[in-house]
């Protein structure tokens, strides 16, 4: 019965396997994303070209009229479009055939925007293919990778290469006088437009690959944090039937001890073992909810906390306790903040830890004074710093009596989960200094 429930409990934590529907949302609501993304580049795309077109070829070009007609209705109608689109990608309810449509859409614009020039060229016009204008076919092909769609990526190289294909048809025909070589740059034109499609789909399969990955690691971390509250819950618990323990050793002991008898001087020598083997259980059942306080704390994310307000928590707790110790907080510190998993009630629990131990010292001479400080270290990192004029840390570290041991590994583990760096030294005047390296926070 045992072993049956270990392999559930095993088989509890595994990390549940993403189904498709989990994988095909996450995909779209990220698709999505990309075509906002899309929707304001056309924007501003679209934009510049209308500025430019106003500001050069209505008073340079021949036909400027005629191509005015056409090319600023559509220039305004795409940014107006685009910015329906990006208006519509952000509802929840959008429709996957949204992306589809917007990436024929900026195929059908670029032909659109490049046709006048094969309508109505200008004086010196060299052709189509020699135009700069022409590079936007390209840039429509790799700006499909955003969509995280295969489907819209093939759409948008087989719709561009067919405009790039009728406007060179269409210029040949209308403008074939102004061509000199005109197969060697259509096959290159073509050989960047497929050049460009190939990055766009792998793109789109390594982002997709990507987005995968992550899935699955927010669903181990999340459910790692619901195995781990369920192991601090279950801790508790624990905790409550060890206590029972104690007490029902105590109870049997004080009546052996009514008892005069060589048995029952046996019987309180194991009673007595008995105890001791209790105490280490919850000794290491408290070891364990340390760990796994500090792994649940380490899987949330960093976030700002401000030194002075984490450690006015912690000193309400240390000035009750220890009120024969003078402990200060510089006005450096108190206007200080640091980026720290869990924020700010993680932080208070490391700088309890912090003010606690150097209350306590070594559990038989502990610290008149401390001090916590904070000072910049440049490259956006800052030092906190706690001060004691204790007895400073042994040589040979030994957990303290009446101790876990753990309250510097928590410290050091959360440090280290917020990207920090613990430092411990003894002072040249007696007592001990705790460093803590740490990203700094804006106030």
């Amino acid at each position: 019965m045992e072993a049956h429930s270990l392999k559930a409990a095993e088989q509890a934590s595994l990390p549940a396997p993403l189904t498709g529907a989990q994988l095909d949302t996450l995909i779209a609501r990220e698709a999505l994303r990309g075509e906002r993304a899309a929707s304001i580049a056309r924007s501003v795309f679209c934009a510049a070209l209308l500025a430019r077109f106003l500001a050069v070829n209505v008073q340079t070009s021949p036909g400027a009229d005629a191509r005015s007609l056409i090319e600023v209705p559509l220039l305004l109608g795409a940014i107006a479009t685009s910015l329906c689109v990006w208006w519509r990608s952000r509802r929840t309810d959008a429709s996957p055939h949204l992306l589809l449509v917007s990436v024929g859409l900026d195929a059908l614009l670029c032909f659109l925007a490049l046709l006048p020039n094969v309508l109505w060229p200008w004086k010196g016009y060299p052709g189509i293919l020699h135009v700069p204008d022409m590079a936007a076919l390209l840039i429509t092909v790799s700006v499909s990778a955003l969509r995280l769609v295969r489907r819209a990526v093939l759409l948008a190289a087989a719709a561009n290469a067919l405009s790039a294909l009728v406007l060179i048809v269409l210029d040949r025909v209308l403008n074939g006088s102004h061509h000199y070589g005109f197969s060697i740059p259509a096959s290159l034109f073509f050989i960047l437009l497929l050049t460009a499609a190939s990055a766009a789909l792998l793109v789109t399969m390594r982002t997709l690959r990507v987005v995968e990955l992550g899935a699955r690691s927010t669903l181990r971390a999340e459910r790692a944090q619901r195995n781990l509250s369920v192991v601090l819950h279950e801790h508790h618990d624990v905790k409550t039937s060890l206590s029972a323990a104690l007490i029902d050793t105590d109870l049997l002991r004080r009546e052996l001890l009514r008892v005069e008898s060589a048995s029952a001087e046996r019987m309180l020598r194991k009673l007595e073992q008995l105890r001791e083997s209790i105490e280490e259980v919850a000794s290491t059942m408290g070891h364990i909810r340390e760990r796994t306080m500090r792994e649940l704390d380490a899987l949330r994310a960093t976030a700002p906390a401000e030194i002075g307000e984490a450690t006015r928590g912690a000193l309400r707790v240390v000035r009750r306790r220890y009120q024969a110790v003078k402990v200060d907080v510089t006005d450096r510190a108190e206007r200080t903040a640091v980026l720290f998993a869990g924020g700010h009630d993680v932080l208070e629990r490391v700088l309890l830890n912090l003010l606690v131990n150097a209350c306590e010292g070594t559990g038989e001479r502990g610290a008149s004074s401390v001090t916590l400080d904070a000072r910049p270290l440049g490259g956006g990192r800052v030092a906190i710093e706690v001060k004691d004029d204790g007895p400073g840390f042994r040589a040979t570290p030994s957990p303290k009596p009446g101790g876990s041991g753990q309250g510097l590994g928590f410290v050091t583990g959360m440090v280290e989960s917020s990207g920090g760096l613990v430092l411990r030294a003894n002072l040249p005047e007696g007592g001990a200094k705790v460093t803590l390296e740490l990203l700094e926070a804006p106030v």
